[in-house]
């Protein structure tokens, strides 16, 4: 699937899984695209989730090399480029990184924090919904499957009923849910062990 959420209880090991599971696996090349290698980029929406994903596409890891000395001139106009339509995420990998064949995954991480973005939103009655945009970009980019954009979502399994609020969210999740399984004591001395060990 181009978009796979990852749910699981508070402390589950989410985020964990991600960081030190599947990143270091895309990274070694153990798992394969459409392209040739991939950049990641991994964020929260917290209370900008449009913004925090313009700063997520100007880190290093994604910025070609004559991008990366300009990061800061650079940001608005990515920031532009998302609010201008929901391709945004699309025009943004086809303007900076037209020169590469890597696949492109964004990884949002806790993603309940939407959630309550969007609830302060209503609220403030300004008639703005960043929230409503970010979550469009996201399913725009994984739309086409001939593209090379994957987007995988770290979220709290209580949150799940929320994803309702959200036009074509739950019909996304429904085709790429992975719910984290309950570790045994013996995995979790294991995952604690481990990493010391090392």
């Amino acid at each position: 699937n181009k978009l796979v959420i990852m749910t699981g209880l508070s402390g589950s090991g989410k985020s964990s899984l991600v960081k030190s599971g599947l990143l270091p696996s895309f990274h070694s090349g153990f798992i394969k695209g459409v392209g040739t290698g991939w950049r990641i980029g991994v964020f929260r929406p917290g209370d900008n989730p449009i913004g925090n994903l313009a700063d997520c596409f100007c880190s290093d890891e994604f910025l070609d090399n004559n991008h990366s000395e300009n990061q800061f001139s650079v940001r608005p106009i990515v920031e532009a480029i998302l609010r201008r339509s929901n391709s945004g995420i699309h025009n943004v990998v086809d303007q900076f990184m037209a020169n590469t064949q890597e696949n492109v995954l964004i990884v949002v991480d806790q993603f309940e924090e939407l959630f309550r973005f969007s609830k302060y939103e209503k609220k403030s009655l300004k008639g703005e919904r960043d929230s409503v945009a970010f979550i469009n970009l996201l399913l725009d980019a994984v739309k086409d499957q001939s593209k090379r954009v994957y987007v995988m979502i770290t979220m709290r399994s209580d949150y799940l009923g929320n994803c309702t609020e959200f036009r074509g969210l739950p019909e996304a999740i429904n085709k790429g849910q992975y719910l984290i399984p309950r570790m045994t004591r013996e995995e979790k001395k294991l995952a604690i062990c481990g990493p010391i060990a090392v």
